[in-house]
């Protein structure tokens, strides 16, 4: 255990964390009215958690975190990528998938605003990581220059999103149609998609040998189909977004990553598609919610994209090196 420092502080901490839960819990949510319901069909209990079902498949995201940390190298040394080394990345990696569990966990146990406000932040440290990732091989960023960009964008994330979980302000009335545009909606809906939107270019540029055409088409049809809800104005507000961003970096395109898409990237990627169909399965309403059933769609949601987490660490890993581009 000597020679796995990152998995064993990671499981004290996930300890002290489950300690605090019972301790804290059994004095407010634990006995309190509900503050901020889920709506994701599975019913609500007494106790410490809320939505069993729900809460506990957030496990998925934590063993995926902790079996990346066991599986880091024991020694230090540069290796054929930053993924494969004994360094921050691949932590940075795991600790995004354990916060993911741990923010899902504390807003399906607690149906608190704060467990929900952990659970988007745990989305969106995770969501970013690839695109800052990506952007510092392309470019060749220094790692001091990596974590000074991450962390400071994800801060501010946090805090915007934090505050506007309590003080959820109207931006812009009617913003499109009879939808106004509100302040979480920066954070939840404009930034979440927008990060996953880039991911998709940069992953595109890599496989498509910088086709401009595949790297604006792929982003823009996974905004129209995987979108649930999405007012209009939003959808066309991303669409030109991301044809702005895809023109950038095919004519600044950096460095060519070398990865092997078959087979990780792929089944992280059909987890993720498949797991964005039974989410639709899984809100209150929905025709194949059953609130008493044990099984549970948004549970299986956790599974699948837990899933697909553990596959696109695979995926990046799998970098050899990389072929010079016009900068």
């Amino acid at each position: 255990m000597k020679q796995k420092p990152e998995f064993v502080v990671s499981i004290v901490l996930l300890g002290v964390l489950a300690i605090l839960y019972a301790l804290f819990g059994a004095s407010t949510w634990a006995i309190e009215p509900i503050e901020s319901a889920t709506r994701f069909c599975e019913d609500i209990s007494d106790g410490l958690i809320k939505e069993p079902i729900n809460t506990l498949s957030n496990l998925t995201y934590i063993v995926v975190g902790l079996v990346i940390l066991w599986n880091l190298p024991t020694h230090t040394g540069e290796a054929a990528n930053p993924m494969l080394e004994k360094g921050m990345y691949p932590v940075l990696f795991a600790a995004g998938s354990m916060y993911i569990g741990i923010g899902s966990f504390a807003m399906h146990g607690t149906n608190t605003n704060w467990g929900t406000s952990m659970d988007w932040t745990g989305m969106l440290f995770f969501i970013s990581f690839p695109v800052y990732y990506n952007l510092s091989r392309q470019y060749k960023w220094s790692d001091r220059l990596f974590l000074s960009v991450f962390f400071v964008v994800f801060l501010l994330t946090a805090m915007l999103d934090t505050y506007a979980a309590n003080n959820n302000h109207t931006l812009i009335e009617n913003f499109s149609g009879d939808k106004s545009l509100r302040l979480s909606s920066i954070t939840r809906d404009y930034l979440w998609s927008l990060y996953i939107g880039v991911w998709i270019i940069q992953e595109t540029k890599n496989i498509s040998g910088n086709s401009l055409a595949w790297m604006i088409s792929l982003p823009l049809f996974a905004c129209i189909t995987l979108s649930v809800g999405a007012p209009t104005m939003q959808i066309i507000l991303l669409c030109l977004l991301f044809a702005g961003i895809a023109t950038l970096l095919h004519f600044k395109p950096g460095q060519h990553l070398l990865r092997q898409a078959n087979p990780s990237l792929w089944i992280g990627l059909g987890c993720y598609i498949v797991a964005n169909v039974v989410w639709r399965l899984g809100r209150d309403g929905a025709a194949a919610c059953n609130p008493d059933s044990l099984f549970q769609y948004h549970a299986m949601w956790h599974l699948l994209t837990g899933l697909s987490v553990y596959f696109f660490y695979r995926y990046f890993t799998t970098e050899t090196n990389s072929e010079d581009a016009q900068v």
